[in-house]
């Protein structure tokens, strides 16, 4: 018996697999028309001089080739990226950033612009407008600065736009190829006005926010010490940026003046406290030297335990006691109760800035960094060991017998009891005792 024909699909069933399969294909066609479309908008919008960030796909003998996400890939000459010996920077996988400097069938991207003798002034135009960066060659010097070949185009840097600094030697630069900025195009003379100084400015500037953007309160670094003050030092982090060490975070001892301990030009390891936005838009970054530096509190229980007798230094004098510095970062404050058996009406009276004293422990609180400390107690220790050094001396004879003074005479016994009477009896009771 033979099978029955097969009966065909009916093209209006919706669930059948024919109607799925064509679903799949709608479905991916619709995506790649919202890519295309997408990549033809971000075309649109890769103007010459648009910065753009790409991943190298492939690298020919002479060009390279980057993903963008543009509508098509770009292209980039491998002369910028080689080395004296003609090896390569890069490699397939790396992220340049570069500019665009040819928008049209074919997207091209340089580290600069680059001209060219046939279309030398209209890129160094372009290159003006959109603030990026031409490459020139310098082929000579006159008293106001570098002449520079921009392959068709003359330019010219003047000597206070060479280095972002003094320029001493300007001739170091002849026969060299630079990077620079065009600040002006003279149309009659096709020149063009340059500037070494902007684009080193530029990159400072841009190095500047990448460093500040990723700067944190806790973070240590190195930094130069800039300006000294009253009320703090100022230290340079990085060009751009500096950040202020208050005269109480330059160390754990006190400190009167920052100058006393810090010198202009030292370099010192200072952390991070706060980052607060300032007038200018400037972050204002609080510092600490003293972060970096081993805490002097550290194990203070066991290095000064309660009952020691101590020696220091009078470092302050207020109302209530004294401050006394005990090892550096180390102060403890003696009340004003505590510093002499008899009362105290005013500490200056009794101690002075700077005098050295000794003192008894009487308590310590690591966490809030107090030491509790008492002359007087050390005082009054010093009495029982004088006396038990005099009584130890043996070079003394105890008094004699005739010197002992003589007890009062008893009254008679007829007397009658006044009160004196009663008192000299009973005194007279004593010394029979003794």
């Amino acid at each position: 018996m033979s099978p029955p024909p097969a009966i065909p699909p009916d093209p209006d069933d919706e669930s059948g697999p024919a109607a799925e399969e064509f679903a799949r294909a709608l479905a991916d066609f619709e995506r790649a028309a919202r890519s295309a479309a997408a990549a033809v908008r971000a075309g649109a919008e890769l103007r010459v001089g648009t910065k753009v960030r790409g991943s190298v796909v492939t690298i020919g003998a002479e060009h390279a080739l980057l993903d963008i996400g543009a509508r098509c890939e770009a292209i980039a000459d491998l002369s910028p990226f080689r080395n004296e010996d003609g090896s390569l920077q890069i490699a397939v996988g790396d992220t340049l950033e570069l500019f665009v400097v040819e928008s049209g069938d074919q997207i091209v991207l340089a580290r600069s612009v680059r001209s060219d003798p046939g279309s030398a002034l209209r890129q160094v135009r372009e290159a003006h407008a959109a603030g990026v960066p031409i490459t020139g060659r310098v082929t000579g010097l006159n008293a106001g600065g570098l002449e520079v070949d921009l392959g068709g185009a003359r330019g010219f840097c003047p000597l206070s736009q060479i280095e972002s600094g003094f320029c001493a030697d300007p001739s170091t630069y002849v026969g060299r190829t630079l990077e620079f900025l065009v600040t002006g195009v003279e149309e009659s003379r096709r020149n063009a006005v340059l500037s070494r100084r902007q684009l080193q400015r530029r990159a400072e500037e841009e190095e500047t926010r990448r460093r500040l953007a990723s700067l944190k309160p806790g973070d240590e670094l190195d930094g130069t010490v800039a300006r000294l003050e009253p009320f703090g030092a100022f230290v340079t982090l990085a060009p751009g940026i500096d950040g202020m060490v208050h005269v109480s975070e330059i160390q754990h001892a006190r400190v009167a003046h920052p100058r006393d301990v810090l010198n202009l030009g030292e370099r010192v390891r200072v952390s991070v406290l706060r980052i607060e936005p300032g007038k200018d838009q400037r972050p204002r970054i609080a510092l600490s030297i003293k972060a970096s530096a081993p805490d002097p509190w550290t194990d203070i229980v066991h290095r000064f335990p309660v009952g020691l007798r101590v020696k220091g230094v009078v470092a302050n004098l207020a109302e209530f006691g004294a401050f006394v510095t005990l090892a550096p970062g180390i102060d403890g404050l003696v009340h004003i109760s505590e510093i002499a058996a008899q009362r105290t009406q005013r500490v200056k009276d009794a101690l002075a800035q700077g005098q050295e004293v000794e003192a008894i422990i009487l308590a310590v609180d690591p966490a809030k960094r107090r030491i509790s400390l008492s002359i007087r107690a050390a005082q009054a220790a010093e009495e029982p060991a004088a006396a038990a050094g005099d009584a130890g001396a043996g070079n003394r004879q105890p008094a004699p017998e005739a010197a002992r003074p003589e007890a009062p005479p008893a009254p008679p016994a007829d007397a009658p009891l006044t009160t004196m009477a009663i008192a000299l009896r009973a005194a007279a009771e004593r010394a029979r005792r003794k």
